[in-house]
Formats: C-alpha cells, sequence, structure tokens
C-alpha cells in the first residue's frame, strides 16, 4: 500500500525547471492557500479498507508530500551546478522541488535533501547553495552528516546514499530492503539507524558496509527518530507508537503514548527533554526520559511535521507554513513563516539560527521569524 505515501515511479520528471533561488514575496492568495490546505494522514494497509474522507484526504496529502513535484509538472531543462540567494526570511529555490529534510555539521555547513535524488549544499550558513549529483532519481526523505566529509542520505525503495568528500561524490549502501526509509541518524561514523515503513528499523555499526534488519515486523509506518548516543534512542510512527532503546537497537520497549494518531518526528535535547509531533497539530512533551508523556496545546489542526529544540525554544513546522515556537517553560505559540507551503525538515542552533524547508523549494531562516525577547 506505498500508493498513501506517494511511493511512485519519477522516471519522467528526473530534469528541473531552472535552479536560480528567486525571493518569494509571500503571495497568501486563495490559489496558493488551496493547493496545500487539504492534506491528511499517512494511513497503512490495515485502515486502507476505511472508505471516508480521511482517507481520500491522506492520499492526497502524502502523494504531495512525498512525490517529486508536490503536484506539479516539471519541466526539461537543464539544472546549473550554483545559485546564490539574496538576503530575506524566506526564499524559493525551484518551484518543482519539494524539500524533505536539512541537516547541518554547524552553522556554515548544510545540506538538503529533496525529491528526485536532490542535494544542495551550503558552506556559507545557506546564503549559496550548490546542487550536487546523486546519481539517482529516487526521492531523498532523509540525511545525516557527522563532519564535512561524511554524511548518509536514505529515501524510497530502501535507498541509503554515503559520501566521504563532502556529497562531492555518491555511492549506495546495500540495506536488504525495497521499503521507504523516512529517517536516518548516524551517532558516528561507524553507527547509524534507519527506520521507514512497514516497522522497518535498521542498524548499521560499520559505517553502512553492511545493515541489521532489526524490524518490528508490524504494519506501522515509522515516520521519525532522535538517538541521544550509540546506547539511547526512540522512534515514532503511526497509531501513535513510541519506542525506546537503551541498547543501541538491540531491542525496543513501547513507551506508553497519550494519541493513538500518527507522529511525525520526535526530538530529544537532552536525555530527559523531548518533544514529539504529529497529525491534527499534535504535541506532546516529556521530562524524564520518555517515561511519560503529556500533551500540549499547538492552538492548531495542521499537521506538525518537523520539530526541533535548542534548550530555549522548541519549533515545530508543518502544513500551511505552520510554526509554531515554545520558549522555556511557557505556551506553545503561532509564529508567522511567511509561506502557506508544507514545511517539514528543521534543524535550530543555539544562537537561534536554523532554516525549516518544505514543498516548492521553500527555505525559511528561522532566526528572522522567532521572537527576539528574553526567555522565559
Amino acid at each position: 500500500m506505498e500508493d498513501f505515501v506517494g511511493q511512485t515511479s519519477r522516471e519522467d520528471s528526473a530534469a528541473r525547471y531552472g535552479g536560480k533561488i528567486i525571493w518569494e514575496k509571500c503571495r497568501q492568495d486563495n490559489r496558493e492557500i488551496s493547493k496545500f490546505h487539504i492534506r491528511g494522514e499517512g494511513m497503512s494497509r490495515r485502515r486502507a479498507w476505511f472508505i471516508s474522507p480521511m482517507v481520500i484526504a491522506s492520499a492526497c496529502f502524502f502523494t504531495l508530500l512525498f512525490s517529486d513535484s508536490g503536484g506539479a509538472t516539471t519541466q526539461g531543462k537543464p539544472e546549473p551546478t550554483m545559485a546564490s540567494t539574496p538576503k530575506g526570511t524566506v526564499w524559493k529555490y525551484d518551484y518543482f522541488d519539494n524539500f524533505y529534510d536539512v541537516s547541518p555539521v554547524n552553522s556554515r555547513e548544510i545540506w538538503i535533501v529533496g525529491n528526485s535524488g536532490k542535494i544542495l549544499h551550503s558552506g556559507d550558513e545557506g546564503k549559496s547553495w550548490t546542487i550536487q549529483v546523486s546519481g539517482i532519481k529516487e526521492d531523498l526523505y532523509s540525511a545525516s552528516f557527522i563532519d564535512v566529509r561524511r554524511g548518509w542520505c536514505a529515501g524510497s525503495n530502501g535507498l541509503i546514499l554515503h559520501t566521504e568528500d563532502g556529497g562531492v561524490t555518491w555511492a549506495r549502501q546495500t540495506t536488504g530492503t525495497t521499503h521507504p526509509i523516512f529517517r536516518i541518524q548516524f551517532l558516528s561514523e561507524k553507527v547509524g539507524f534507519a527506520c521507514g515503513y512497514f516497522g522497518l528499523i535498521l542498524r548499521t555499526t560499520d559505517g553502512g558496509r553492511t545493515w541489521e534488519n532489526k524490524s518490528l515486523g508490524e504494519d506501522v509506518a515509522l515516520r521519525g527518530m532522535s538517538f541521544l548516543n550509540e546506547k539511547t534512542g526512540f522512534i515514532v510512527g503511526e497509531f501513535g507508537t513510541m519506542l525506546k532503546t537503551a541498547d543501541g537497537g538491540s531491542s525496543f520497549t513501547r513507551l506508553t503514548s497519550p494519541v493513538a494518531n500518527t507522529l511525525f518526528a520526535i526530538f530529544f535535547f537532552d536525555a530527559n527533554s523531548g518533544y514529539a509531533s504529529g497529525i491534527d497539530g499534535c504535541l506532546l512533551a516529556t521530562i524524564d526520559g520518555g517515561r511519560t508523556w503529556r500533551k500540549e496545546d499547538s492552538g492548531t489542526k495542521d499537521h506538525l511535521i518537523g520539530i526541533r529544540s535548542n534548550g530555549l525554544f522548541a519549533v515545530a513546522v508543518g502544513l500551511r507554513g505552520a510554526v509554531r515556537v515554545k520558549a522555556g517553560g511557557g505556551k506553545w505559540v503561532a509564529v508567522d513563516g511567511k509561506t502557506f507551503n508544507w514545511l517539514s525538515g528543521i534543524y535550530l542552533d543555539r544562537d537561534r539560527k536554523g532554516l525549516a524547508v518544505g514543498a516548492h523549494g521553500t527555505i525559511i531562516r528561522l532566526e528572522e521569524i522567532l521572537p527576539k525577547g528574553k526567555e522565559k
């Protein structure tokens, strides 16, 4: 049932239309809104037989979220190798690109991955971006770099790519699966984890030369991952699934979740403090290392697809350009994201610098939209 997450063939849309980074004046007209406000939850096989508006919305949402062009038709124009951006809060890289994740090594060295094998690299805090040749046409959903040379990307059809030269060249790694991999994270040059469709969990202890399948054996999509170190990590997914390992992925314990809906993302800033986000504006928080979770009011019904915390701020992003921010122990508040495109990937450092990326080549500077007052 991979159609529910838009795992479709992309041979006809490998080419790009342009490539220049364009300043977006953030038009919020009815046409823009109507393209992105009808989205629903991804569903697995055991729910596929319930024909309802939620099923239709689900198919529309993830077909667009995890497809090459968000419903747009790509044109056969060649890609440039470099594009510079003017200063500003929101940029459009290319209308026909969807960006799913952003992975920094530091505030200067940043990678973005997206549909049809798109990989971008910036060495100057996002002031300019270089297109890196991935050599593949599968969608890339997640990236993880441990330094400026070594990184990994994961995506559709069980794909994992690895670079040893900062993305100049990329090589496939053998994963033993064709299921979509939604999240990948490396803790060192040797140890990494990945998760995806049909309860897929992968582990490597040799830099990805071999991947060990530690899957749940259940029909559940695992979408979010956050490892604190090589031993302790968390995974979330459909039906409110929350998992924890304390032995490096050899075994996983189910955590008690206060929700039964899909969770898209999870992030732990330290051993005790963590957040998870999901469908219908769901936000969960823990202060005891995941033993207990509480619901928090996000103030929105838009799906929240990505979440990060720097210890001072927590930021969640999602559908229709939704950006929700929590400072210290305060409440979640809405921040104008300056776009109606969905946002998926996010990173945030302690200086409020960061990026959020999403549909139609959207790249947002977080430091220019986050509150600048004293943390509460």
